[in-house]
């Protein structure tokens, strides 16, 4: 079933767009027999929005095919067993990075959904935004892994590409910019303490909030020893 799901992934775009041209091409014999193959003139305003369109399902698609990876386990981890017997001082950094990322599938599942979250609501129409600012930092968290661990295997091509991604989604926000000017205003404006504080209270704030973690740690310290207990 998995490897089913994986196939799709890789040929459904393809099959698509297939699909999509055979229907064009019957739209423009159709408007030719019309004579209204003016309606197919492209302005300058439609290019732009068909083009940021074109970015999400662009961002869409990897996103998608990085998460489903992730969740089966198909991304991370080796099954060499050379690489596998070989002692951690002698191997490379990036096959080490791919072992260690693959030990913890809880990890990797929760990755990979928000990809895949992601990667539904940047085609979404009322969710592109949400998408958007969602897939940003997990673009730039996997630029960062790429351009640490990969560039001495695969070169710059992945770091590249990850640029590419993030480009790609700060065009999209950039697109909507007006709407993400009115998200900033509210988010930013009149956005304060309900009261005022004098001036001496700021002083004590680092040392309250150290103590403050001292209390939570205190707190749940009990919820600790049943979760080593219970993972025993």
């Amino acid at each position: 079933m998995i490897e089913k799901v994986s196939m799709t992934i890789v040929y459904a775009p393809f099959l698509l767009f297939v699909t999509g041209l055979f229907f064009y091409i019957i739209n423009i014999v159709k408007l030719y027999r019309q004579d209204k193959l003016f309606e197919l003139k492209l302005s300058k305003e439609k290019f732009f929005d068909f083009a940021i369109l074109v970015l999400r399902w662009y961002l869409s698609y990897y996103m998608f095919d990085y998460g489903w990876g992730k969740m089966t386990g198909d991304q991370f981890g080796h099954r060499s067993v050379e690489i596998l017997n070989t002692p951690l001082k002698d191997v490379d950094k990036f096959h080490l990075a791919w072992y260690l990322f693959s030990l913890d599938k809880t990890f990797d599942i929760v990755i990979g959904l928000m990809q895949i979250i992601g990667a539904v609501l940047i085609v979404v129409n009322r969710t592109v935004l949400v998408g958007a600012l969602l897939l940003l930092p997990i673009l730039g968290q996997i630029f960062l892994v790429d351009l640490a661990f990969t560039s001495n295997m695969f070169g710059a091509a992945l770091p590249i590409r990850l640029v590419c991604m993030i480009l790609s989604d700060l065009l999209i926000l950039f697109y909507h910019k007006d709407r993400m000017i009115l998200i900033w205003n509210n988010l930013t404006k009149g956005t304060t303490t309900k009261f005022k504080y004098k001036w001496w209270v700021f002083i004590l704030l680092p040392l309250l909030g150290l103590l403050t973690d001292f209390g939570f740690a205190t707190l749940t310290y009990p919820f600790k020893l049943l979760i080593n207990l219970l993972t025993k």
